[in-house]
């Protein structure tokens, strides 16, 4: 079974305005609302590609409610840890004028000592994990540790892990030997400390991160596609050009189009192609919406994969 994490998760609404005018009424024009977080978007992905996950998370309040029974209704399978505190709200401002997006994000809730406890031991009971999907920034409370202390608790299990994270969080949970990681170009320059620019610096950086235990190091470039780096294979994806709403969810849909396809045994290039035609048909949506089945079936015969 593939598992997502998802620690500080958010209650997301997209409001459309026609444009902002300072010290007058701006009138709303449509209003939606997601289940947000990285790990969230990736069991939301995985679920409109027809399979399942199940989505791992704290929550709390009522928006932590909603947040759980939108899901539900979207089909996506969960299994929440849930907090004294309530889940964040994030809000998403487009101007339809200026085609300008504006993204307010919250800092999230204070964990307690006892939930990150009780999280701990959920994960300790997990059996039946084949892959699981960390990925996200972290709420108050929790430390940055905690990626690297979850990961101890597969040892003996060896499900395939992907860790998306960013900062001194992700470059303490190296050690731990996740099997994928998924920067992008900025969050690789801050791992390994200096900015990454061209292709030749990218593919440095990753071969470098594979040497030290990393098996699989997928970096996100935008509009320039990806480029996936191993010991053995490096390749590159690039999408068709199509026209850009919102590219918010991007990366998330990336990984969950990669890890469905590894999960059934197809090559890198077929993970790499499929992973890339979420992450285009992802950007096609507005706001915090994510790729819809028909649009990804159809980008996917034209991305265009290549090895470097």
């Amino acid at each position: 079974m593939i598992y997502t994490l998802t620690l500080n998760p958010a209650l997301d609404r997209t409001l459309v305005v026609r444009k902002l005018v300072e010290e007058d009424t701006v009138r709303i024009i449509s209003e939606s609302r997601y289940a947000g977080g990285k790990g969230i978007d990736v069991s939301r992905v995985i679920r409109e590609l027809k399979a399942q996950s199940i989505a791992l998370g704290l929550i709390g309040g009522y928006s932590g409610l909603e947040l759980e029974g939108r899901l539900i209704n979207d089909g996506v399978m969960i299994d929440f840890v849930h907090l004294s505190e309530e889940t964040r709200t994030n809000v998403i401002l487009k101007e339809e004028e200026t085609g300008k997006q504006f993204v307010i994000s919250a800092p999230g809730p204070n964990v307690k000592p006892h939930e990150i406890g009780e999280l701990y031991r959920q994960f300790r009971s997990l059996t039946d994990v084949t892959y699981m999907i960390m990925s996200g920034s972290l709420p108050k409370g929790v430390s940055k540790d905690i990626y690297g202390q979850l990961i101890l608790t597969f040892k003996d299990k060896k499900p395939f892990i992907v860790l998306d994270a960013d900062g001194d969080t992700l470059k303490r949970s190296l050690a731990f030997k996740p099997n994928m990681i998924k920067p992008n170009v900025f969050e690789l320059s801050r791992l390994v400390g200096k900015e990454v620019k061209n292709e030749e610096e990218i593919l440095k950086a990753a071969t470098e991160l594979n040497w030290q235990g990393i098996e699989i190091v997928l970096v996100s470039r935008g509009k320039d596609g990806l480029i996936l780096c191993t010991k053995e294979v490096k390749l590159k994806a690039i999408g068709p050009k199509v026209e850009v709403k919102s590219a918010v969810g991007a990366g998330d849909s990336v990984v969950a189009g990669f890890v469905l396809a590894h999960s059934r045994g197809e090559s890198l290039e077929e993970c790499l192609r499929l992973g890339c035609a979420c992450g285009t048909a992802t950007v096609t949506t507005p706001g915090t919406e994510l790729c819809h089945y028909e649009t990804v079936m159809e980008i996917l015969p034209e991305v265009e994969i290549s090895t470097i």
